[in-house]
């Protein structure tokens, strides 16, 4: 099976994009958390397993993998903005935030399918639920 670093490493070079070692960095490190992490968080890790790597760069990095499309985020409130792999290098999915206890759950990326299809349908608009956090209470803070 091929890794989501192989994988972002040939798209990069298909889009004639230079494959650095920052970019590599922040996909291997998505790729291998289930984390929502920060920018900083990401970062941290990054110069863990590239030392040397300057956390600006990193920050370039997410930008620039953000516009060619293999990365993406989350605005999850008053939590901040979280990144993860996009596209086929993750399994879509939804962010569910408790507005009370400020837990983050995933949720399947079909769940809201039928409202997807119903608003693009009926007012011509496309959705698109991964870039934020729906919020509500978790069965935590309702019990």
């Amino acid at each position: 099976m091929t890794s989501a670093v192989e994988v972002t490493a040939q798209r990069l070079r298909d889009r004639g994009e230079r494959v650095t070692p920052a970019r590599l960095a922040v996909v291997e490190v998505l790729a291998g958390t289930e984390e929502h992490l920060s920018a900083e968080q990401i970062g941290e890790r990054a110069e863990q397993l590239r030392p040397g790597i300057h956390r600006a760069t990193v920050y370039r990095a997410l930008d620039a993998l953000g516009e060619f499309g293999l990365v993406t985020h989350v605005h999850l409130g008053r939590a901040g903005t979280t990144y993860h792999l996009a596209g086929d290098l993750a399994p879509r999915h939804l962010h569910l935030r408790c507005g009370q206890c400020g837990t983050v759950y995933d949720a399947p990326g079909d769940i809201l399918e039928s409202a997807r299809k119903k608003v693009a349908r009926e007012l011509g608009f496309q959705l698109a639920p991964e870039q934020v956090a729906l919020v509500g209470v978790c069965k935590e803070c309702r019990a």
